[in-house]
């Protein structure tokens, strides 16, 4: 019987290549052969080429080579740190977090804590997490602390308290604030004090929790945690952001229960603030003066002036000059530069009790309490007072504020000379714009051009590129200042009325000339967009160029068609208009009439019909634009109001609405 034969004694099977054939899927027999199951077969040609394929890593071995790299590397840095000192661990933990190799500094840290407390790395690595907005990390950090031995300080809770402050997740944030202040509170390990009140509350304040930071409030005490000036700073804030939250949607009743209220707490925490000042318990800093000036102002916004600076006589020694205006407080020697850096010792009120230094939000809540009533004579009082005396220098806000001021109060000469003392580093187009508009407002004045044309000059010498914005509301003031020609017209003097508006007009234009010229060329020639946003950022400003363009050669078209001037008048004029015809058709040639207009020119409507809906009779005051065709109106209105019968004269509140409407009338 022959032996039963098998692969290997075959030389033809052997010399036979077997392909396709995976890992582990052939299976030999006891007898040598090997059988491969039909299904694993190759039918594919020998000489393809296969894929060589490296074989997939687990998940867990990836995770130990990464772990076993870290510990490699925190090893390699404990060598530098043989003698462990708390501090340079500090500064190591601190520069790899920086980096945000937030692994490497925990490993670092929970391998050096076992020997020792190294505090204040764990604080940096809770102080972190909070940073990351992950407030279940970090107390998770604080209580693996714990567990490893390490004693939190009383800088960690103020590092937990502060943390917890700027979480947007506010409801989860407060909840773990006054838990972890009762421990603390309630703990022997750490005693509390001031800090840690001023933290947890500011955690419930800014959360607009008033409940939980009441019930913080009630654990103050005379010992370790006692109110300080910033206490009740923030609950004087939290009080009055919560009453803006209840009065957003409230009805007329519920908005004036509830501000009753607000004034009635604040002035109850107040008197509290004013026995412990006069004690010496207190110290009170500027801070604190403002809250409750802001609080009175929001509450009593009509009656607030004479308690806001009321409020500061009593803390700053700032004289109340709107009730003594004859006063003259730059004769206090003692308040000389009192605010200026590097000023004297601060001045007592008692022998136990200093002024609060006055600052820039100071003079910050004098100008908005004083703009809300328009009383501009007092503020530039309190400007000068404030400014030149005490030594307060003003910041950007306070110059818009200065400027708010002005332009609520119409006082144009104020405001245009008010630009030529504001930094050069500071100095921005938003000013010119609030000048201009205060021009606008003042168009009644006679010396408006004037004003308007002092801002002007302002504006080109300090800024490179001229504002567009400022340089159409110079126009603007040109268009609404025509009350006294409206009085010549009506006085029988409408051909001297319309010549001297027509000059007052084409002088504007020519001033505007030059700036146009440079914001043109900037802009269509010099500026060449390298990418998509700023490409459309100079297209809007070009847009904006083109829109003065327009109004510019609209104010000349209104001085021809209404024959203000003789055409001999006008020939330097027609040079100027055609070639703003020109820039306005080349833009619109290259990018068509789809682009917004920002707003109507004279003598065009911002839909294009043609008409021009700001020169109607129906809308006047400081939009309103003479149209020297109806100068007959003027003069009517005046004889009816002179024939009126004295039996049909109004009410005394009727005659008030009646002064109003003809000061809106005449351009008021």
């Amino acid at each position: 019987m022959l032996p039963k034969k098998s692969l290997w004694s075959c030389a033809a099977c052997l010399r036979t290549p077997i392909v396709g054939l995976e890992y582990g899927q052939a299976r030999v027999l006891s007898s040598g052969s090997i059988v491969f199951p039909p299904r694993f077969l190759s039918t594919r040609p020998i000489d393809t080429p296969r894929e060589l394929k490296e074989l997939p890593t687990t998940p867990s071995i990836a995770q130990k080579r990464a772990a076993e790299r870290l510990g490699n590397i925190v090893d390699q840095q404990m060598r530098y740190l043989r003698d462990k000192d708390p501090y340079k661990i500090g500064q190591y933990v601190e520069q790899a977090l920086r980096r945000n190799a937030f692994d490497e500094a925990l490993l670092l840290v929970q391998k050096v804590g076992r020997g020792q407390q190294v505090v204040v790395a764990w604080n940096l690595l809770i102080d972190y997490q909070f940073g990351k907005q992950k407030i279940k990390e970090a107390m998770k950090l604080f209580n693996d602390m714990k567990k490893r031995g390490q004693q939190p300080n009383s800088r960690t809770y103020t590092v937990i308290f502060r943390g917890l402050s700027k979480q947007t997740n506010t409801k989860l944030a407060v909840s773990e604030a006054v838990k972890q202040y009762n421990s603390l509170i309630k703990g022997d390990r750490v005693e509390s004090n001031s800090i840690h009140l001023n933290a947890a509350i500011n955690v419930c304040a800014k959360a607009g929790d008033m409940d939980a930071l009441f019930r913080i409030v009630d654990t103050i005490n005379e010992s370790s945690r006692t109110p300080d000036a910033l206490t009740y700073t923030t609950i004087l804030n939290a009080l009055r952001f919560s009453t803006m939250d209840e009065i957003k949607d409230a009805e007329p009743e519920k908005k004036a229960e509830s501000l009753q209220k607000l004034v009635s707490g604040g002035k109850d925490i107040w008197a509290e603030v004013i026995d412990k000042w006069s004690d010496g318990a207190l110290k009170i800093d500027e801070e604190l003066v403002c809250a409750m000036g802001r609080l009175l102002h929001m509450a009593l916004p009509r009656d607030s002036t004479n308690e806001v600076l009321d409020l500061l006589t009593q803390t700053m020694r700032i004289p109340n000059l709107v009730k003594n205006p004859s006063s003259d407080a730059h004769q206090d020697e003692k308040m000389r530069n009192i605010a200026a850096t590097g000023s004297s010792k601060p001045v007592h009120a008692t022998p136990h009790a200093a002024y609060a230094v006055p600052g820039r939000k100071t003079l910050s809540l004098v100008l908005t309490v004083l703009a809300s009533t328009r009383q501009n004579t007092a503020g530039i009082k309190y400007w000068n007072l404030l400014v030149r005396h005490y030594g307060i220098e003003p910041d950007n806000d306070i110059w818009f504020r200065l400027l708010g001021l002005l332009k609520v109060a119409k006082a144009s000469a104020h405001a245009s000379n008010t630009l030529e003392l504001i930094p050069e580093q500071i100095f921005n187009p938003r000013h010119c714009r609030i000048a201009m508009e205060a021009c606008v407002r003042d168009n009644i004045n006679l010396n408006v051009i004037k004003n308007s044309t002092v801002a002007l000059e302002t504006m080109l010498k300090k800024l490179k590129i001229p504002d567009v914005e400022t340089l159409r509301l110079h126009l603007r003031v040109a268009l609404v200042s025509h009350f006294r020609f409206r009085k010549m017209a009506a006085a029988d003097k409408l051909d001297e009325a319309k010549r001297l508006y027509g000059v007052q007009l084409t002088e504007v234009l020519n001033r505007l000339w030059g700036p146009y010229q440079k914001v043109h060329r900037h802009f269509f020639e010099v500026i060449k967009p390298k990418d998509k946003d700023r490409e459309a950022s100079v297209l809007e400003t070009q847009n904006e160029i083109i829109a003065l363009a327009r109004q510019m050669f609209s104010v000349f078209n209104k001085v021809v068609n209404e024959k203000m001037l003789p055409n001999d008048d006008l020939e330097e004029m027609r040079l100027i208009a055609s070639k703003l015809n020109r820039d306005i058709q080349d833009f619109f040639s290259k990018h068509g009439t789809s682009l917004a207009r920002t707003s109507p020119v004279v003598g065009e409507s911002a839909d294009g019909t043609g008409e021009d809906k700001a020169s109607g009779q129906d809308k006047q005051g400081a939009d309103f634009i003479w149209d020297t065709t109806k100068s007959t109106e003027f003069k009517q209105q005046q004889e009816l109001k002179q024939s009126a019968p004295a039996y049909r004269r109004e009410s005394p509140r009727s005659q008030e609405t009646s002064r109003r409407s003809f000061r809106g009338r005449n351009g008021r």
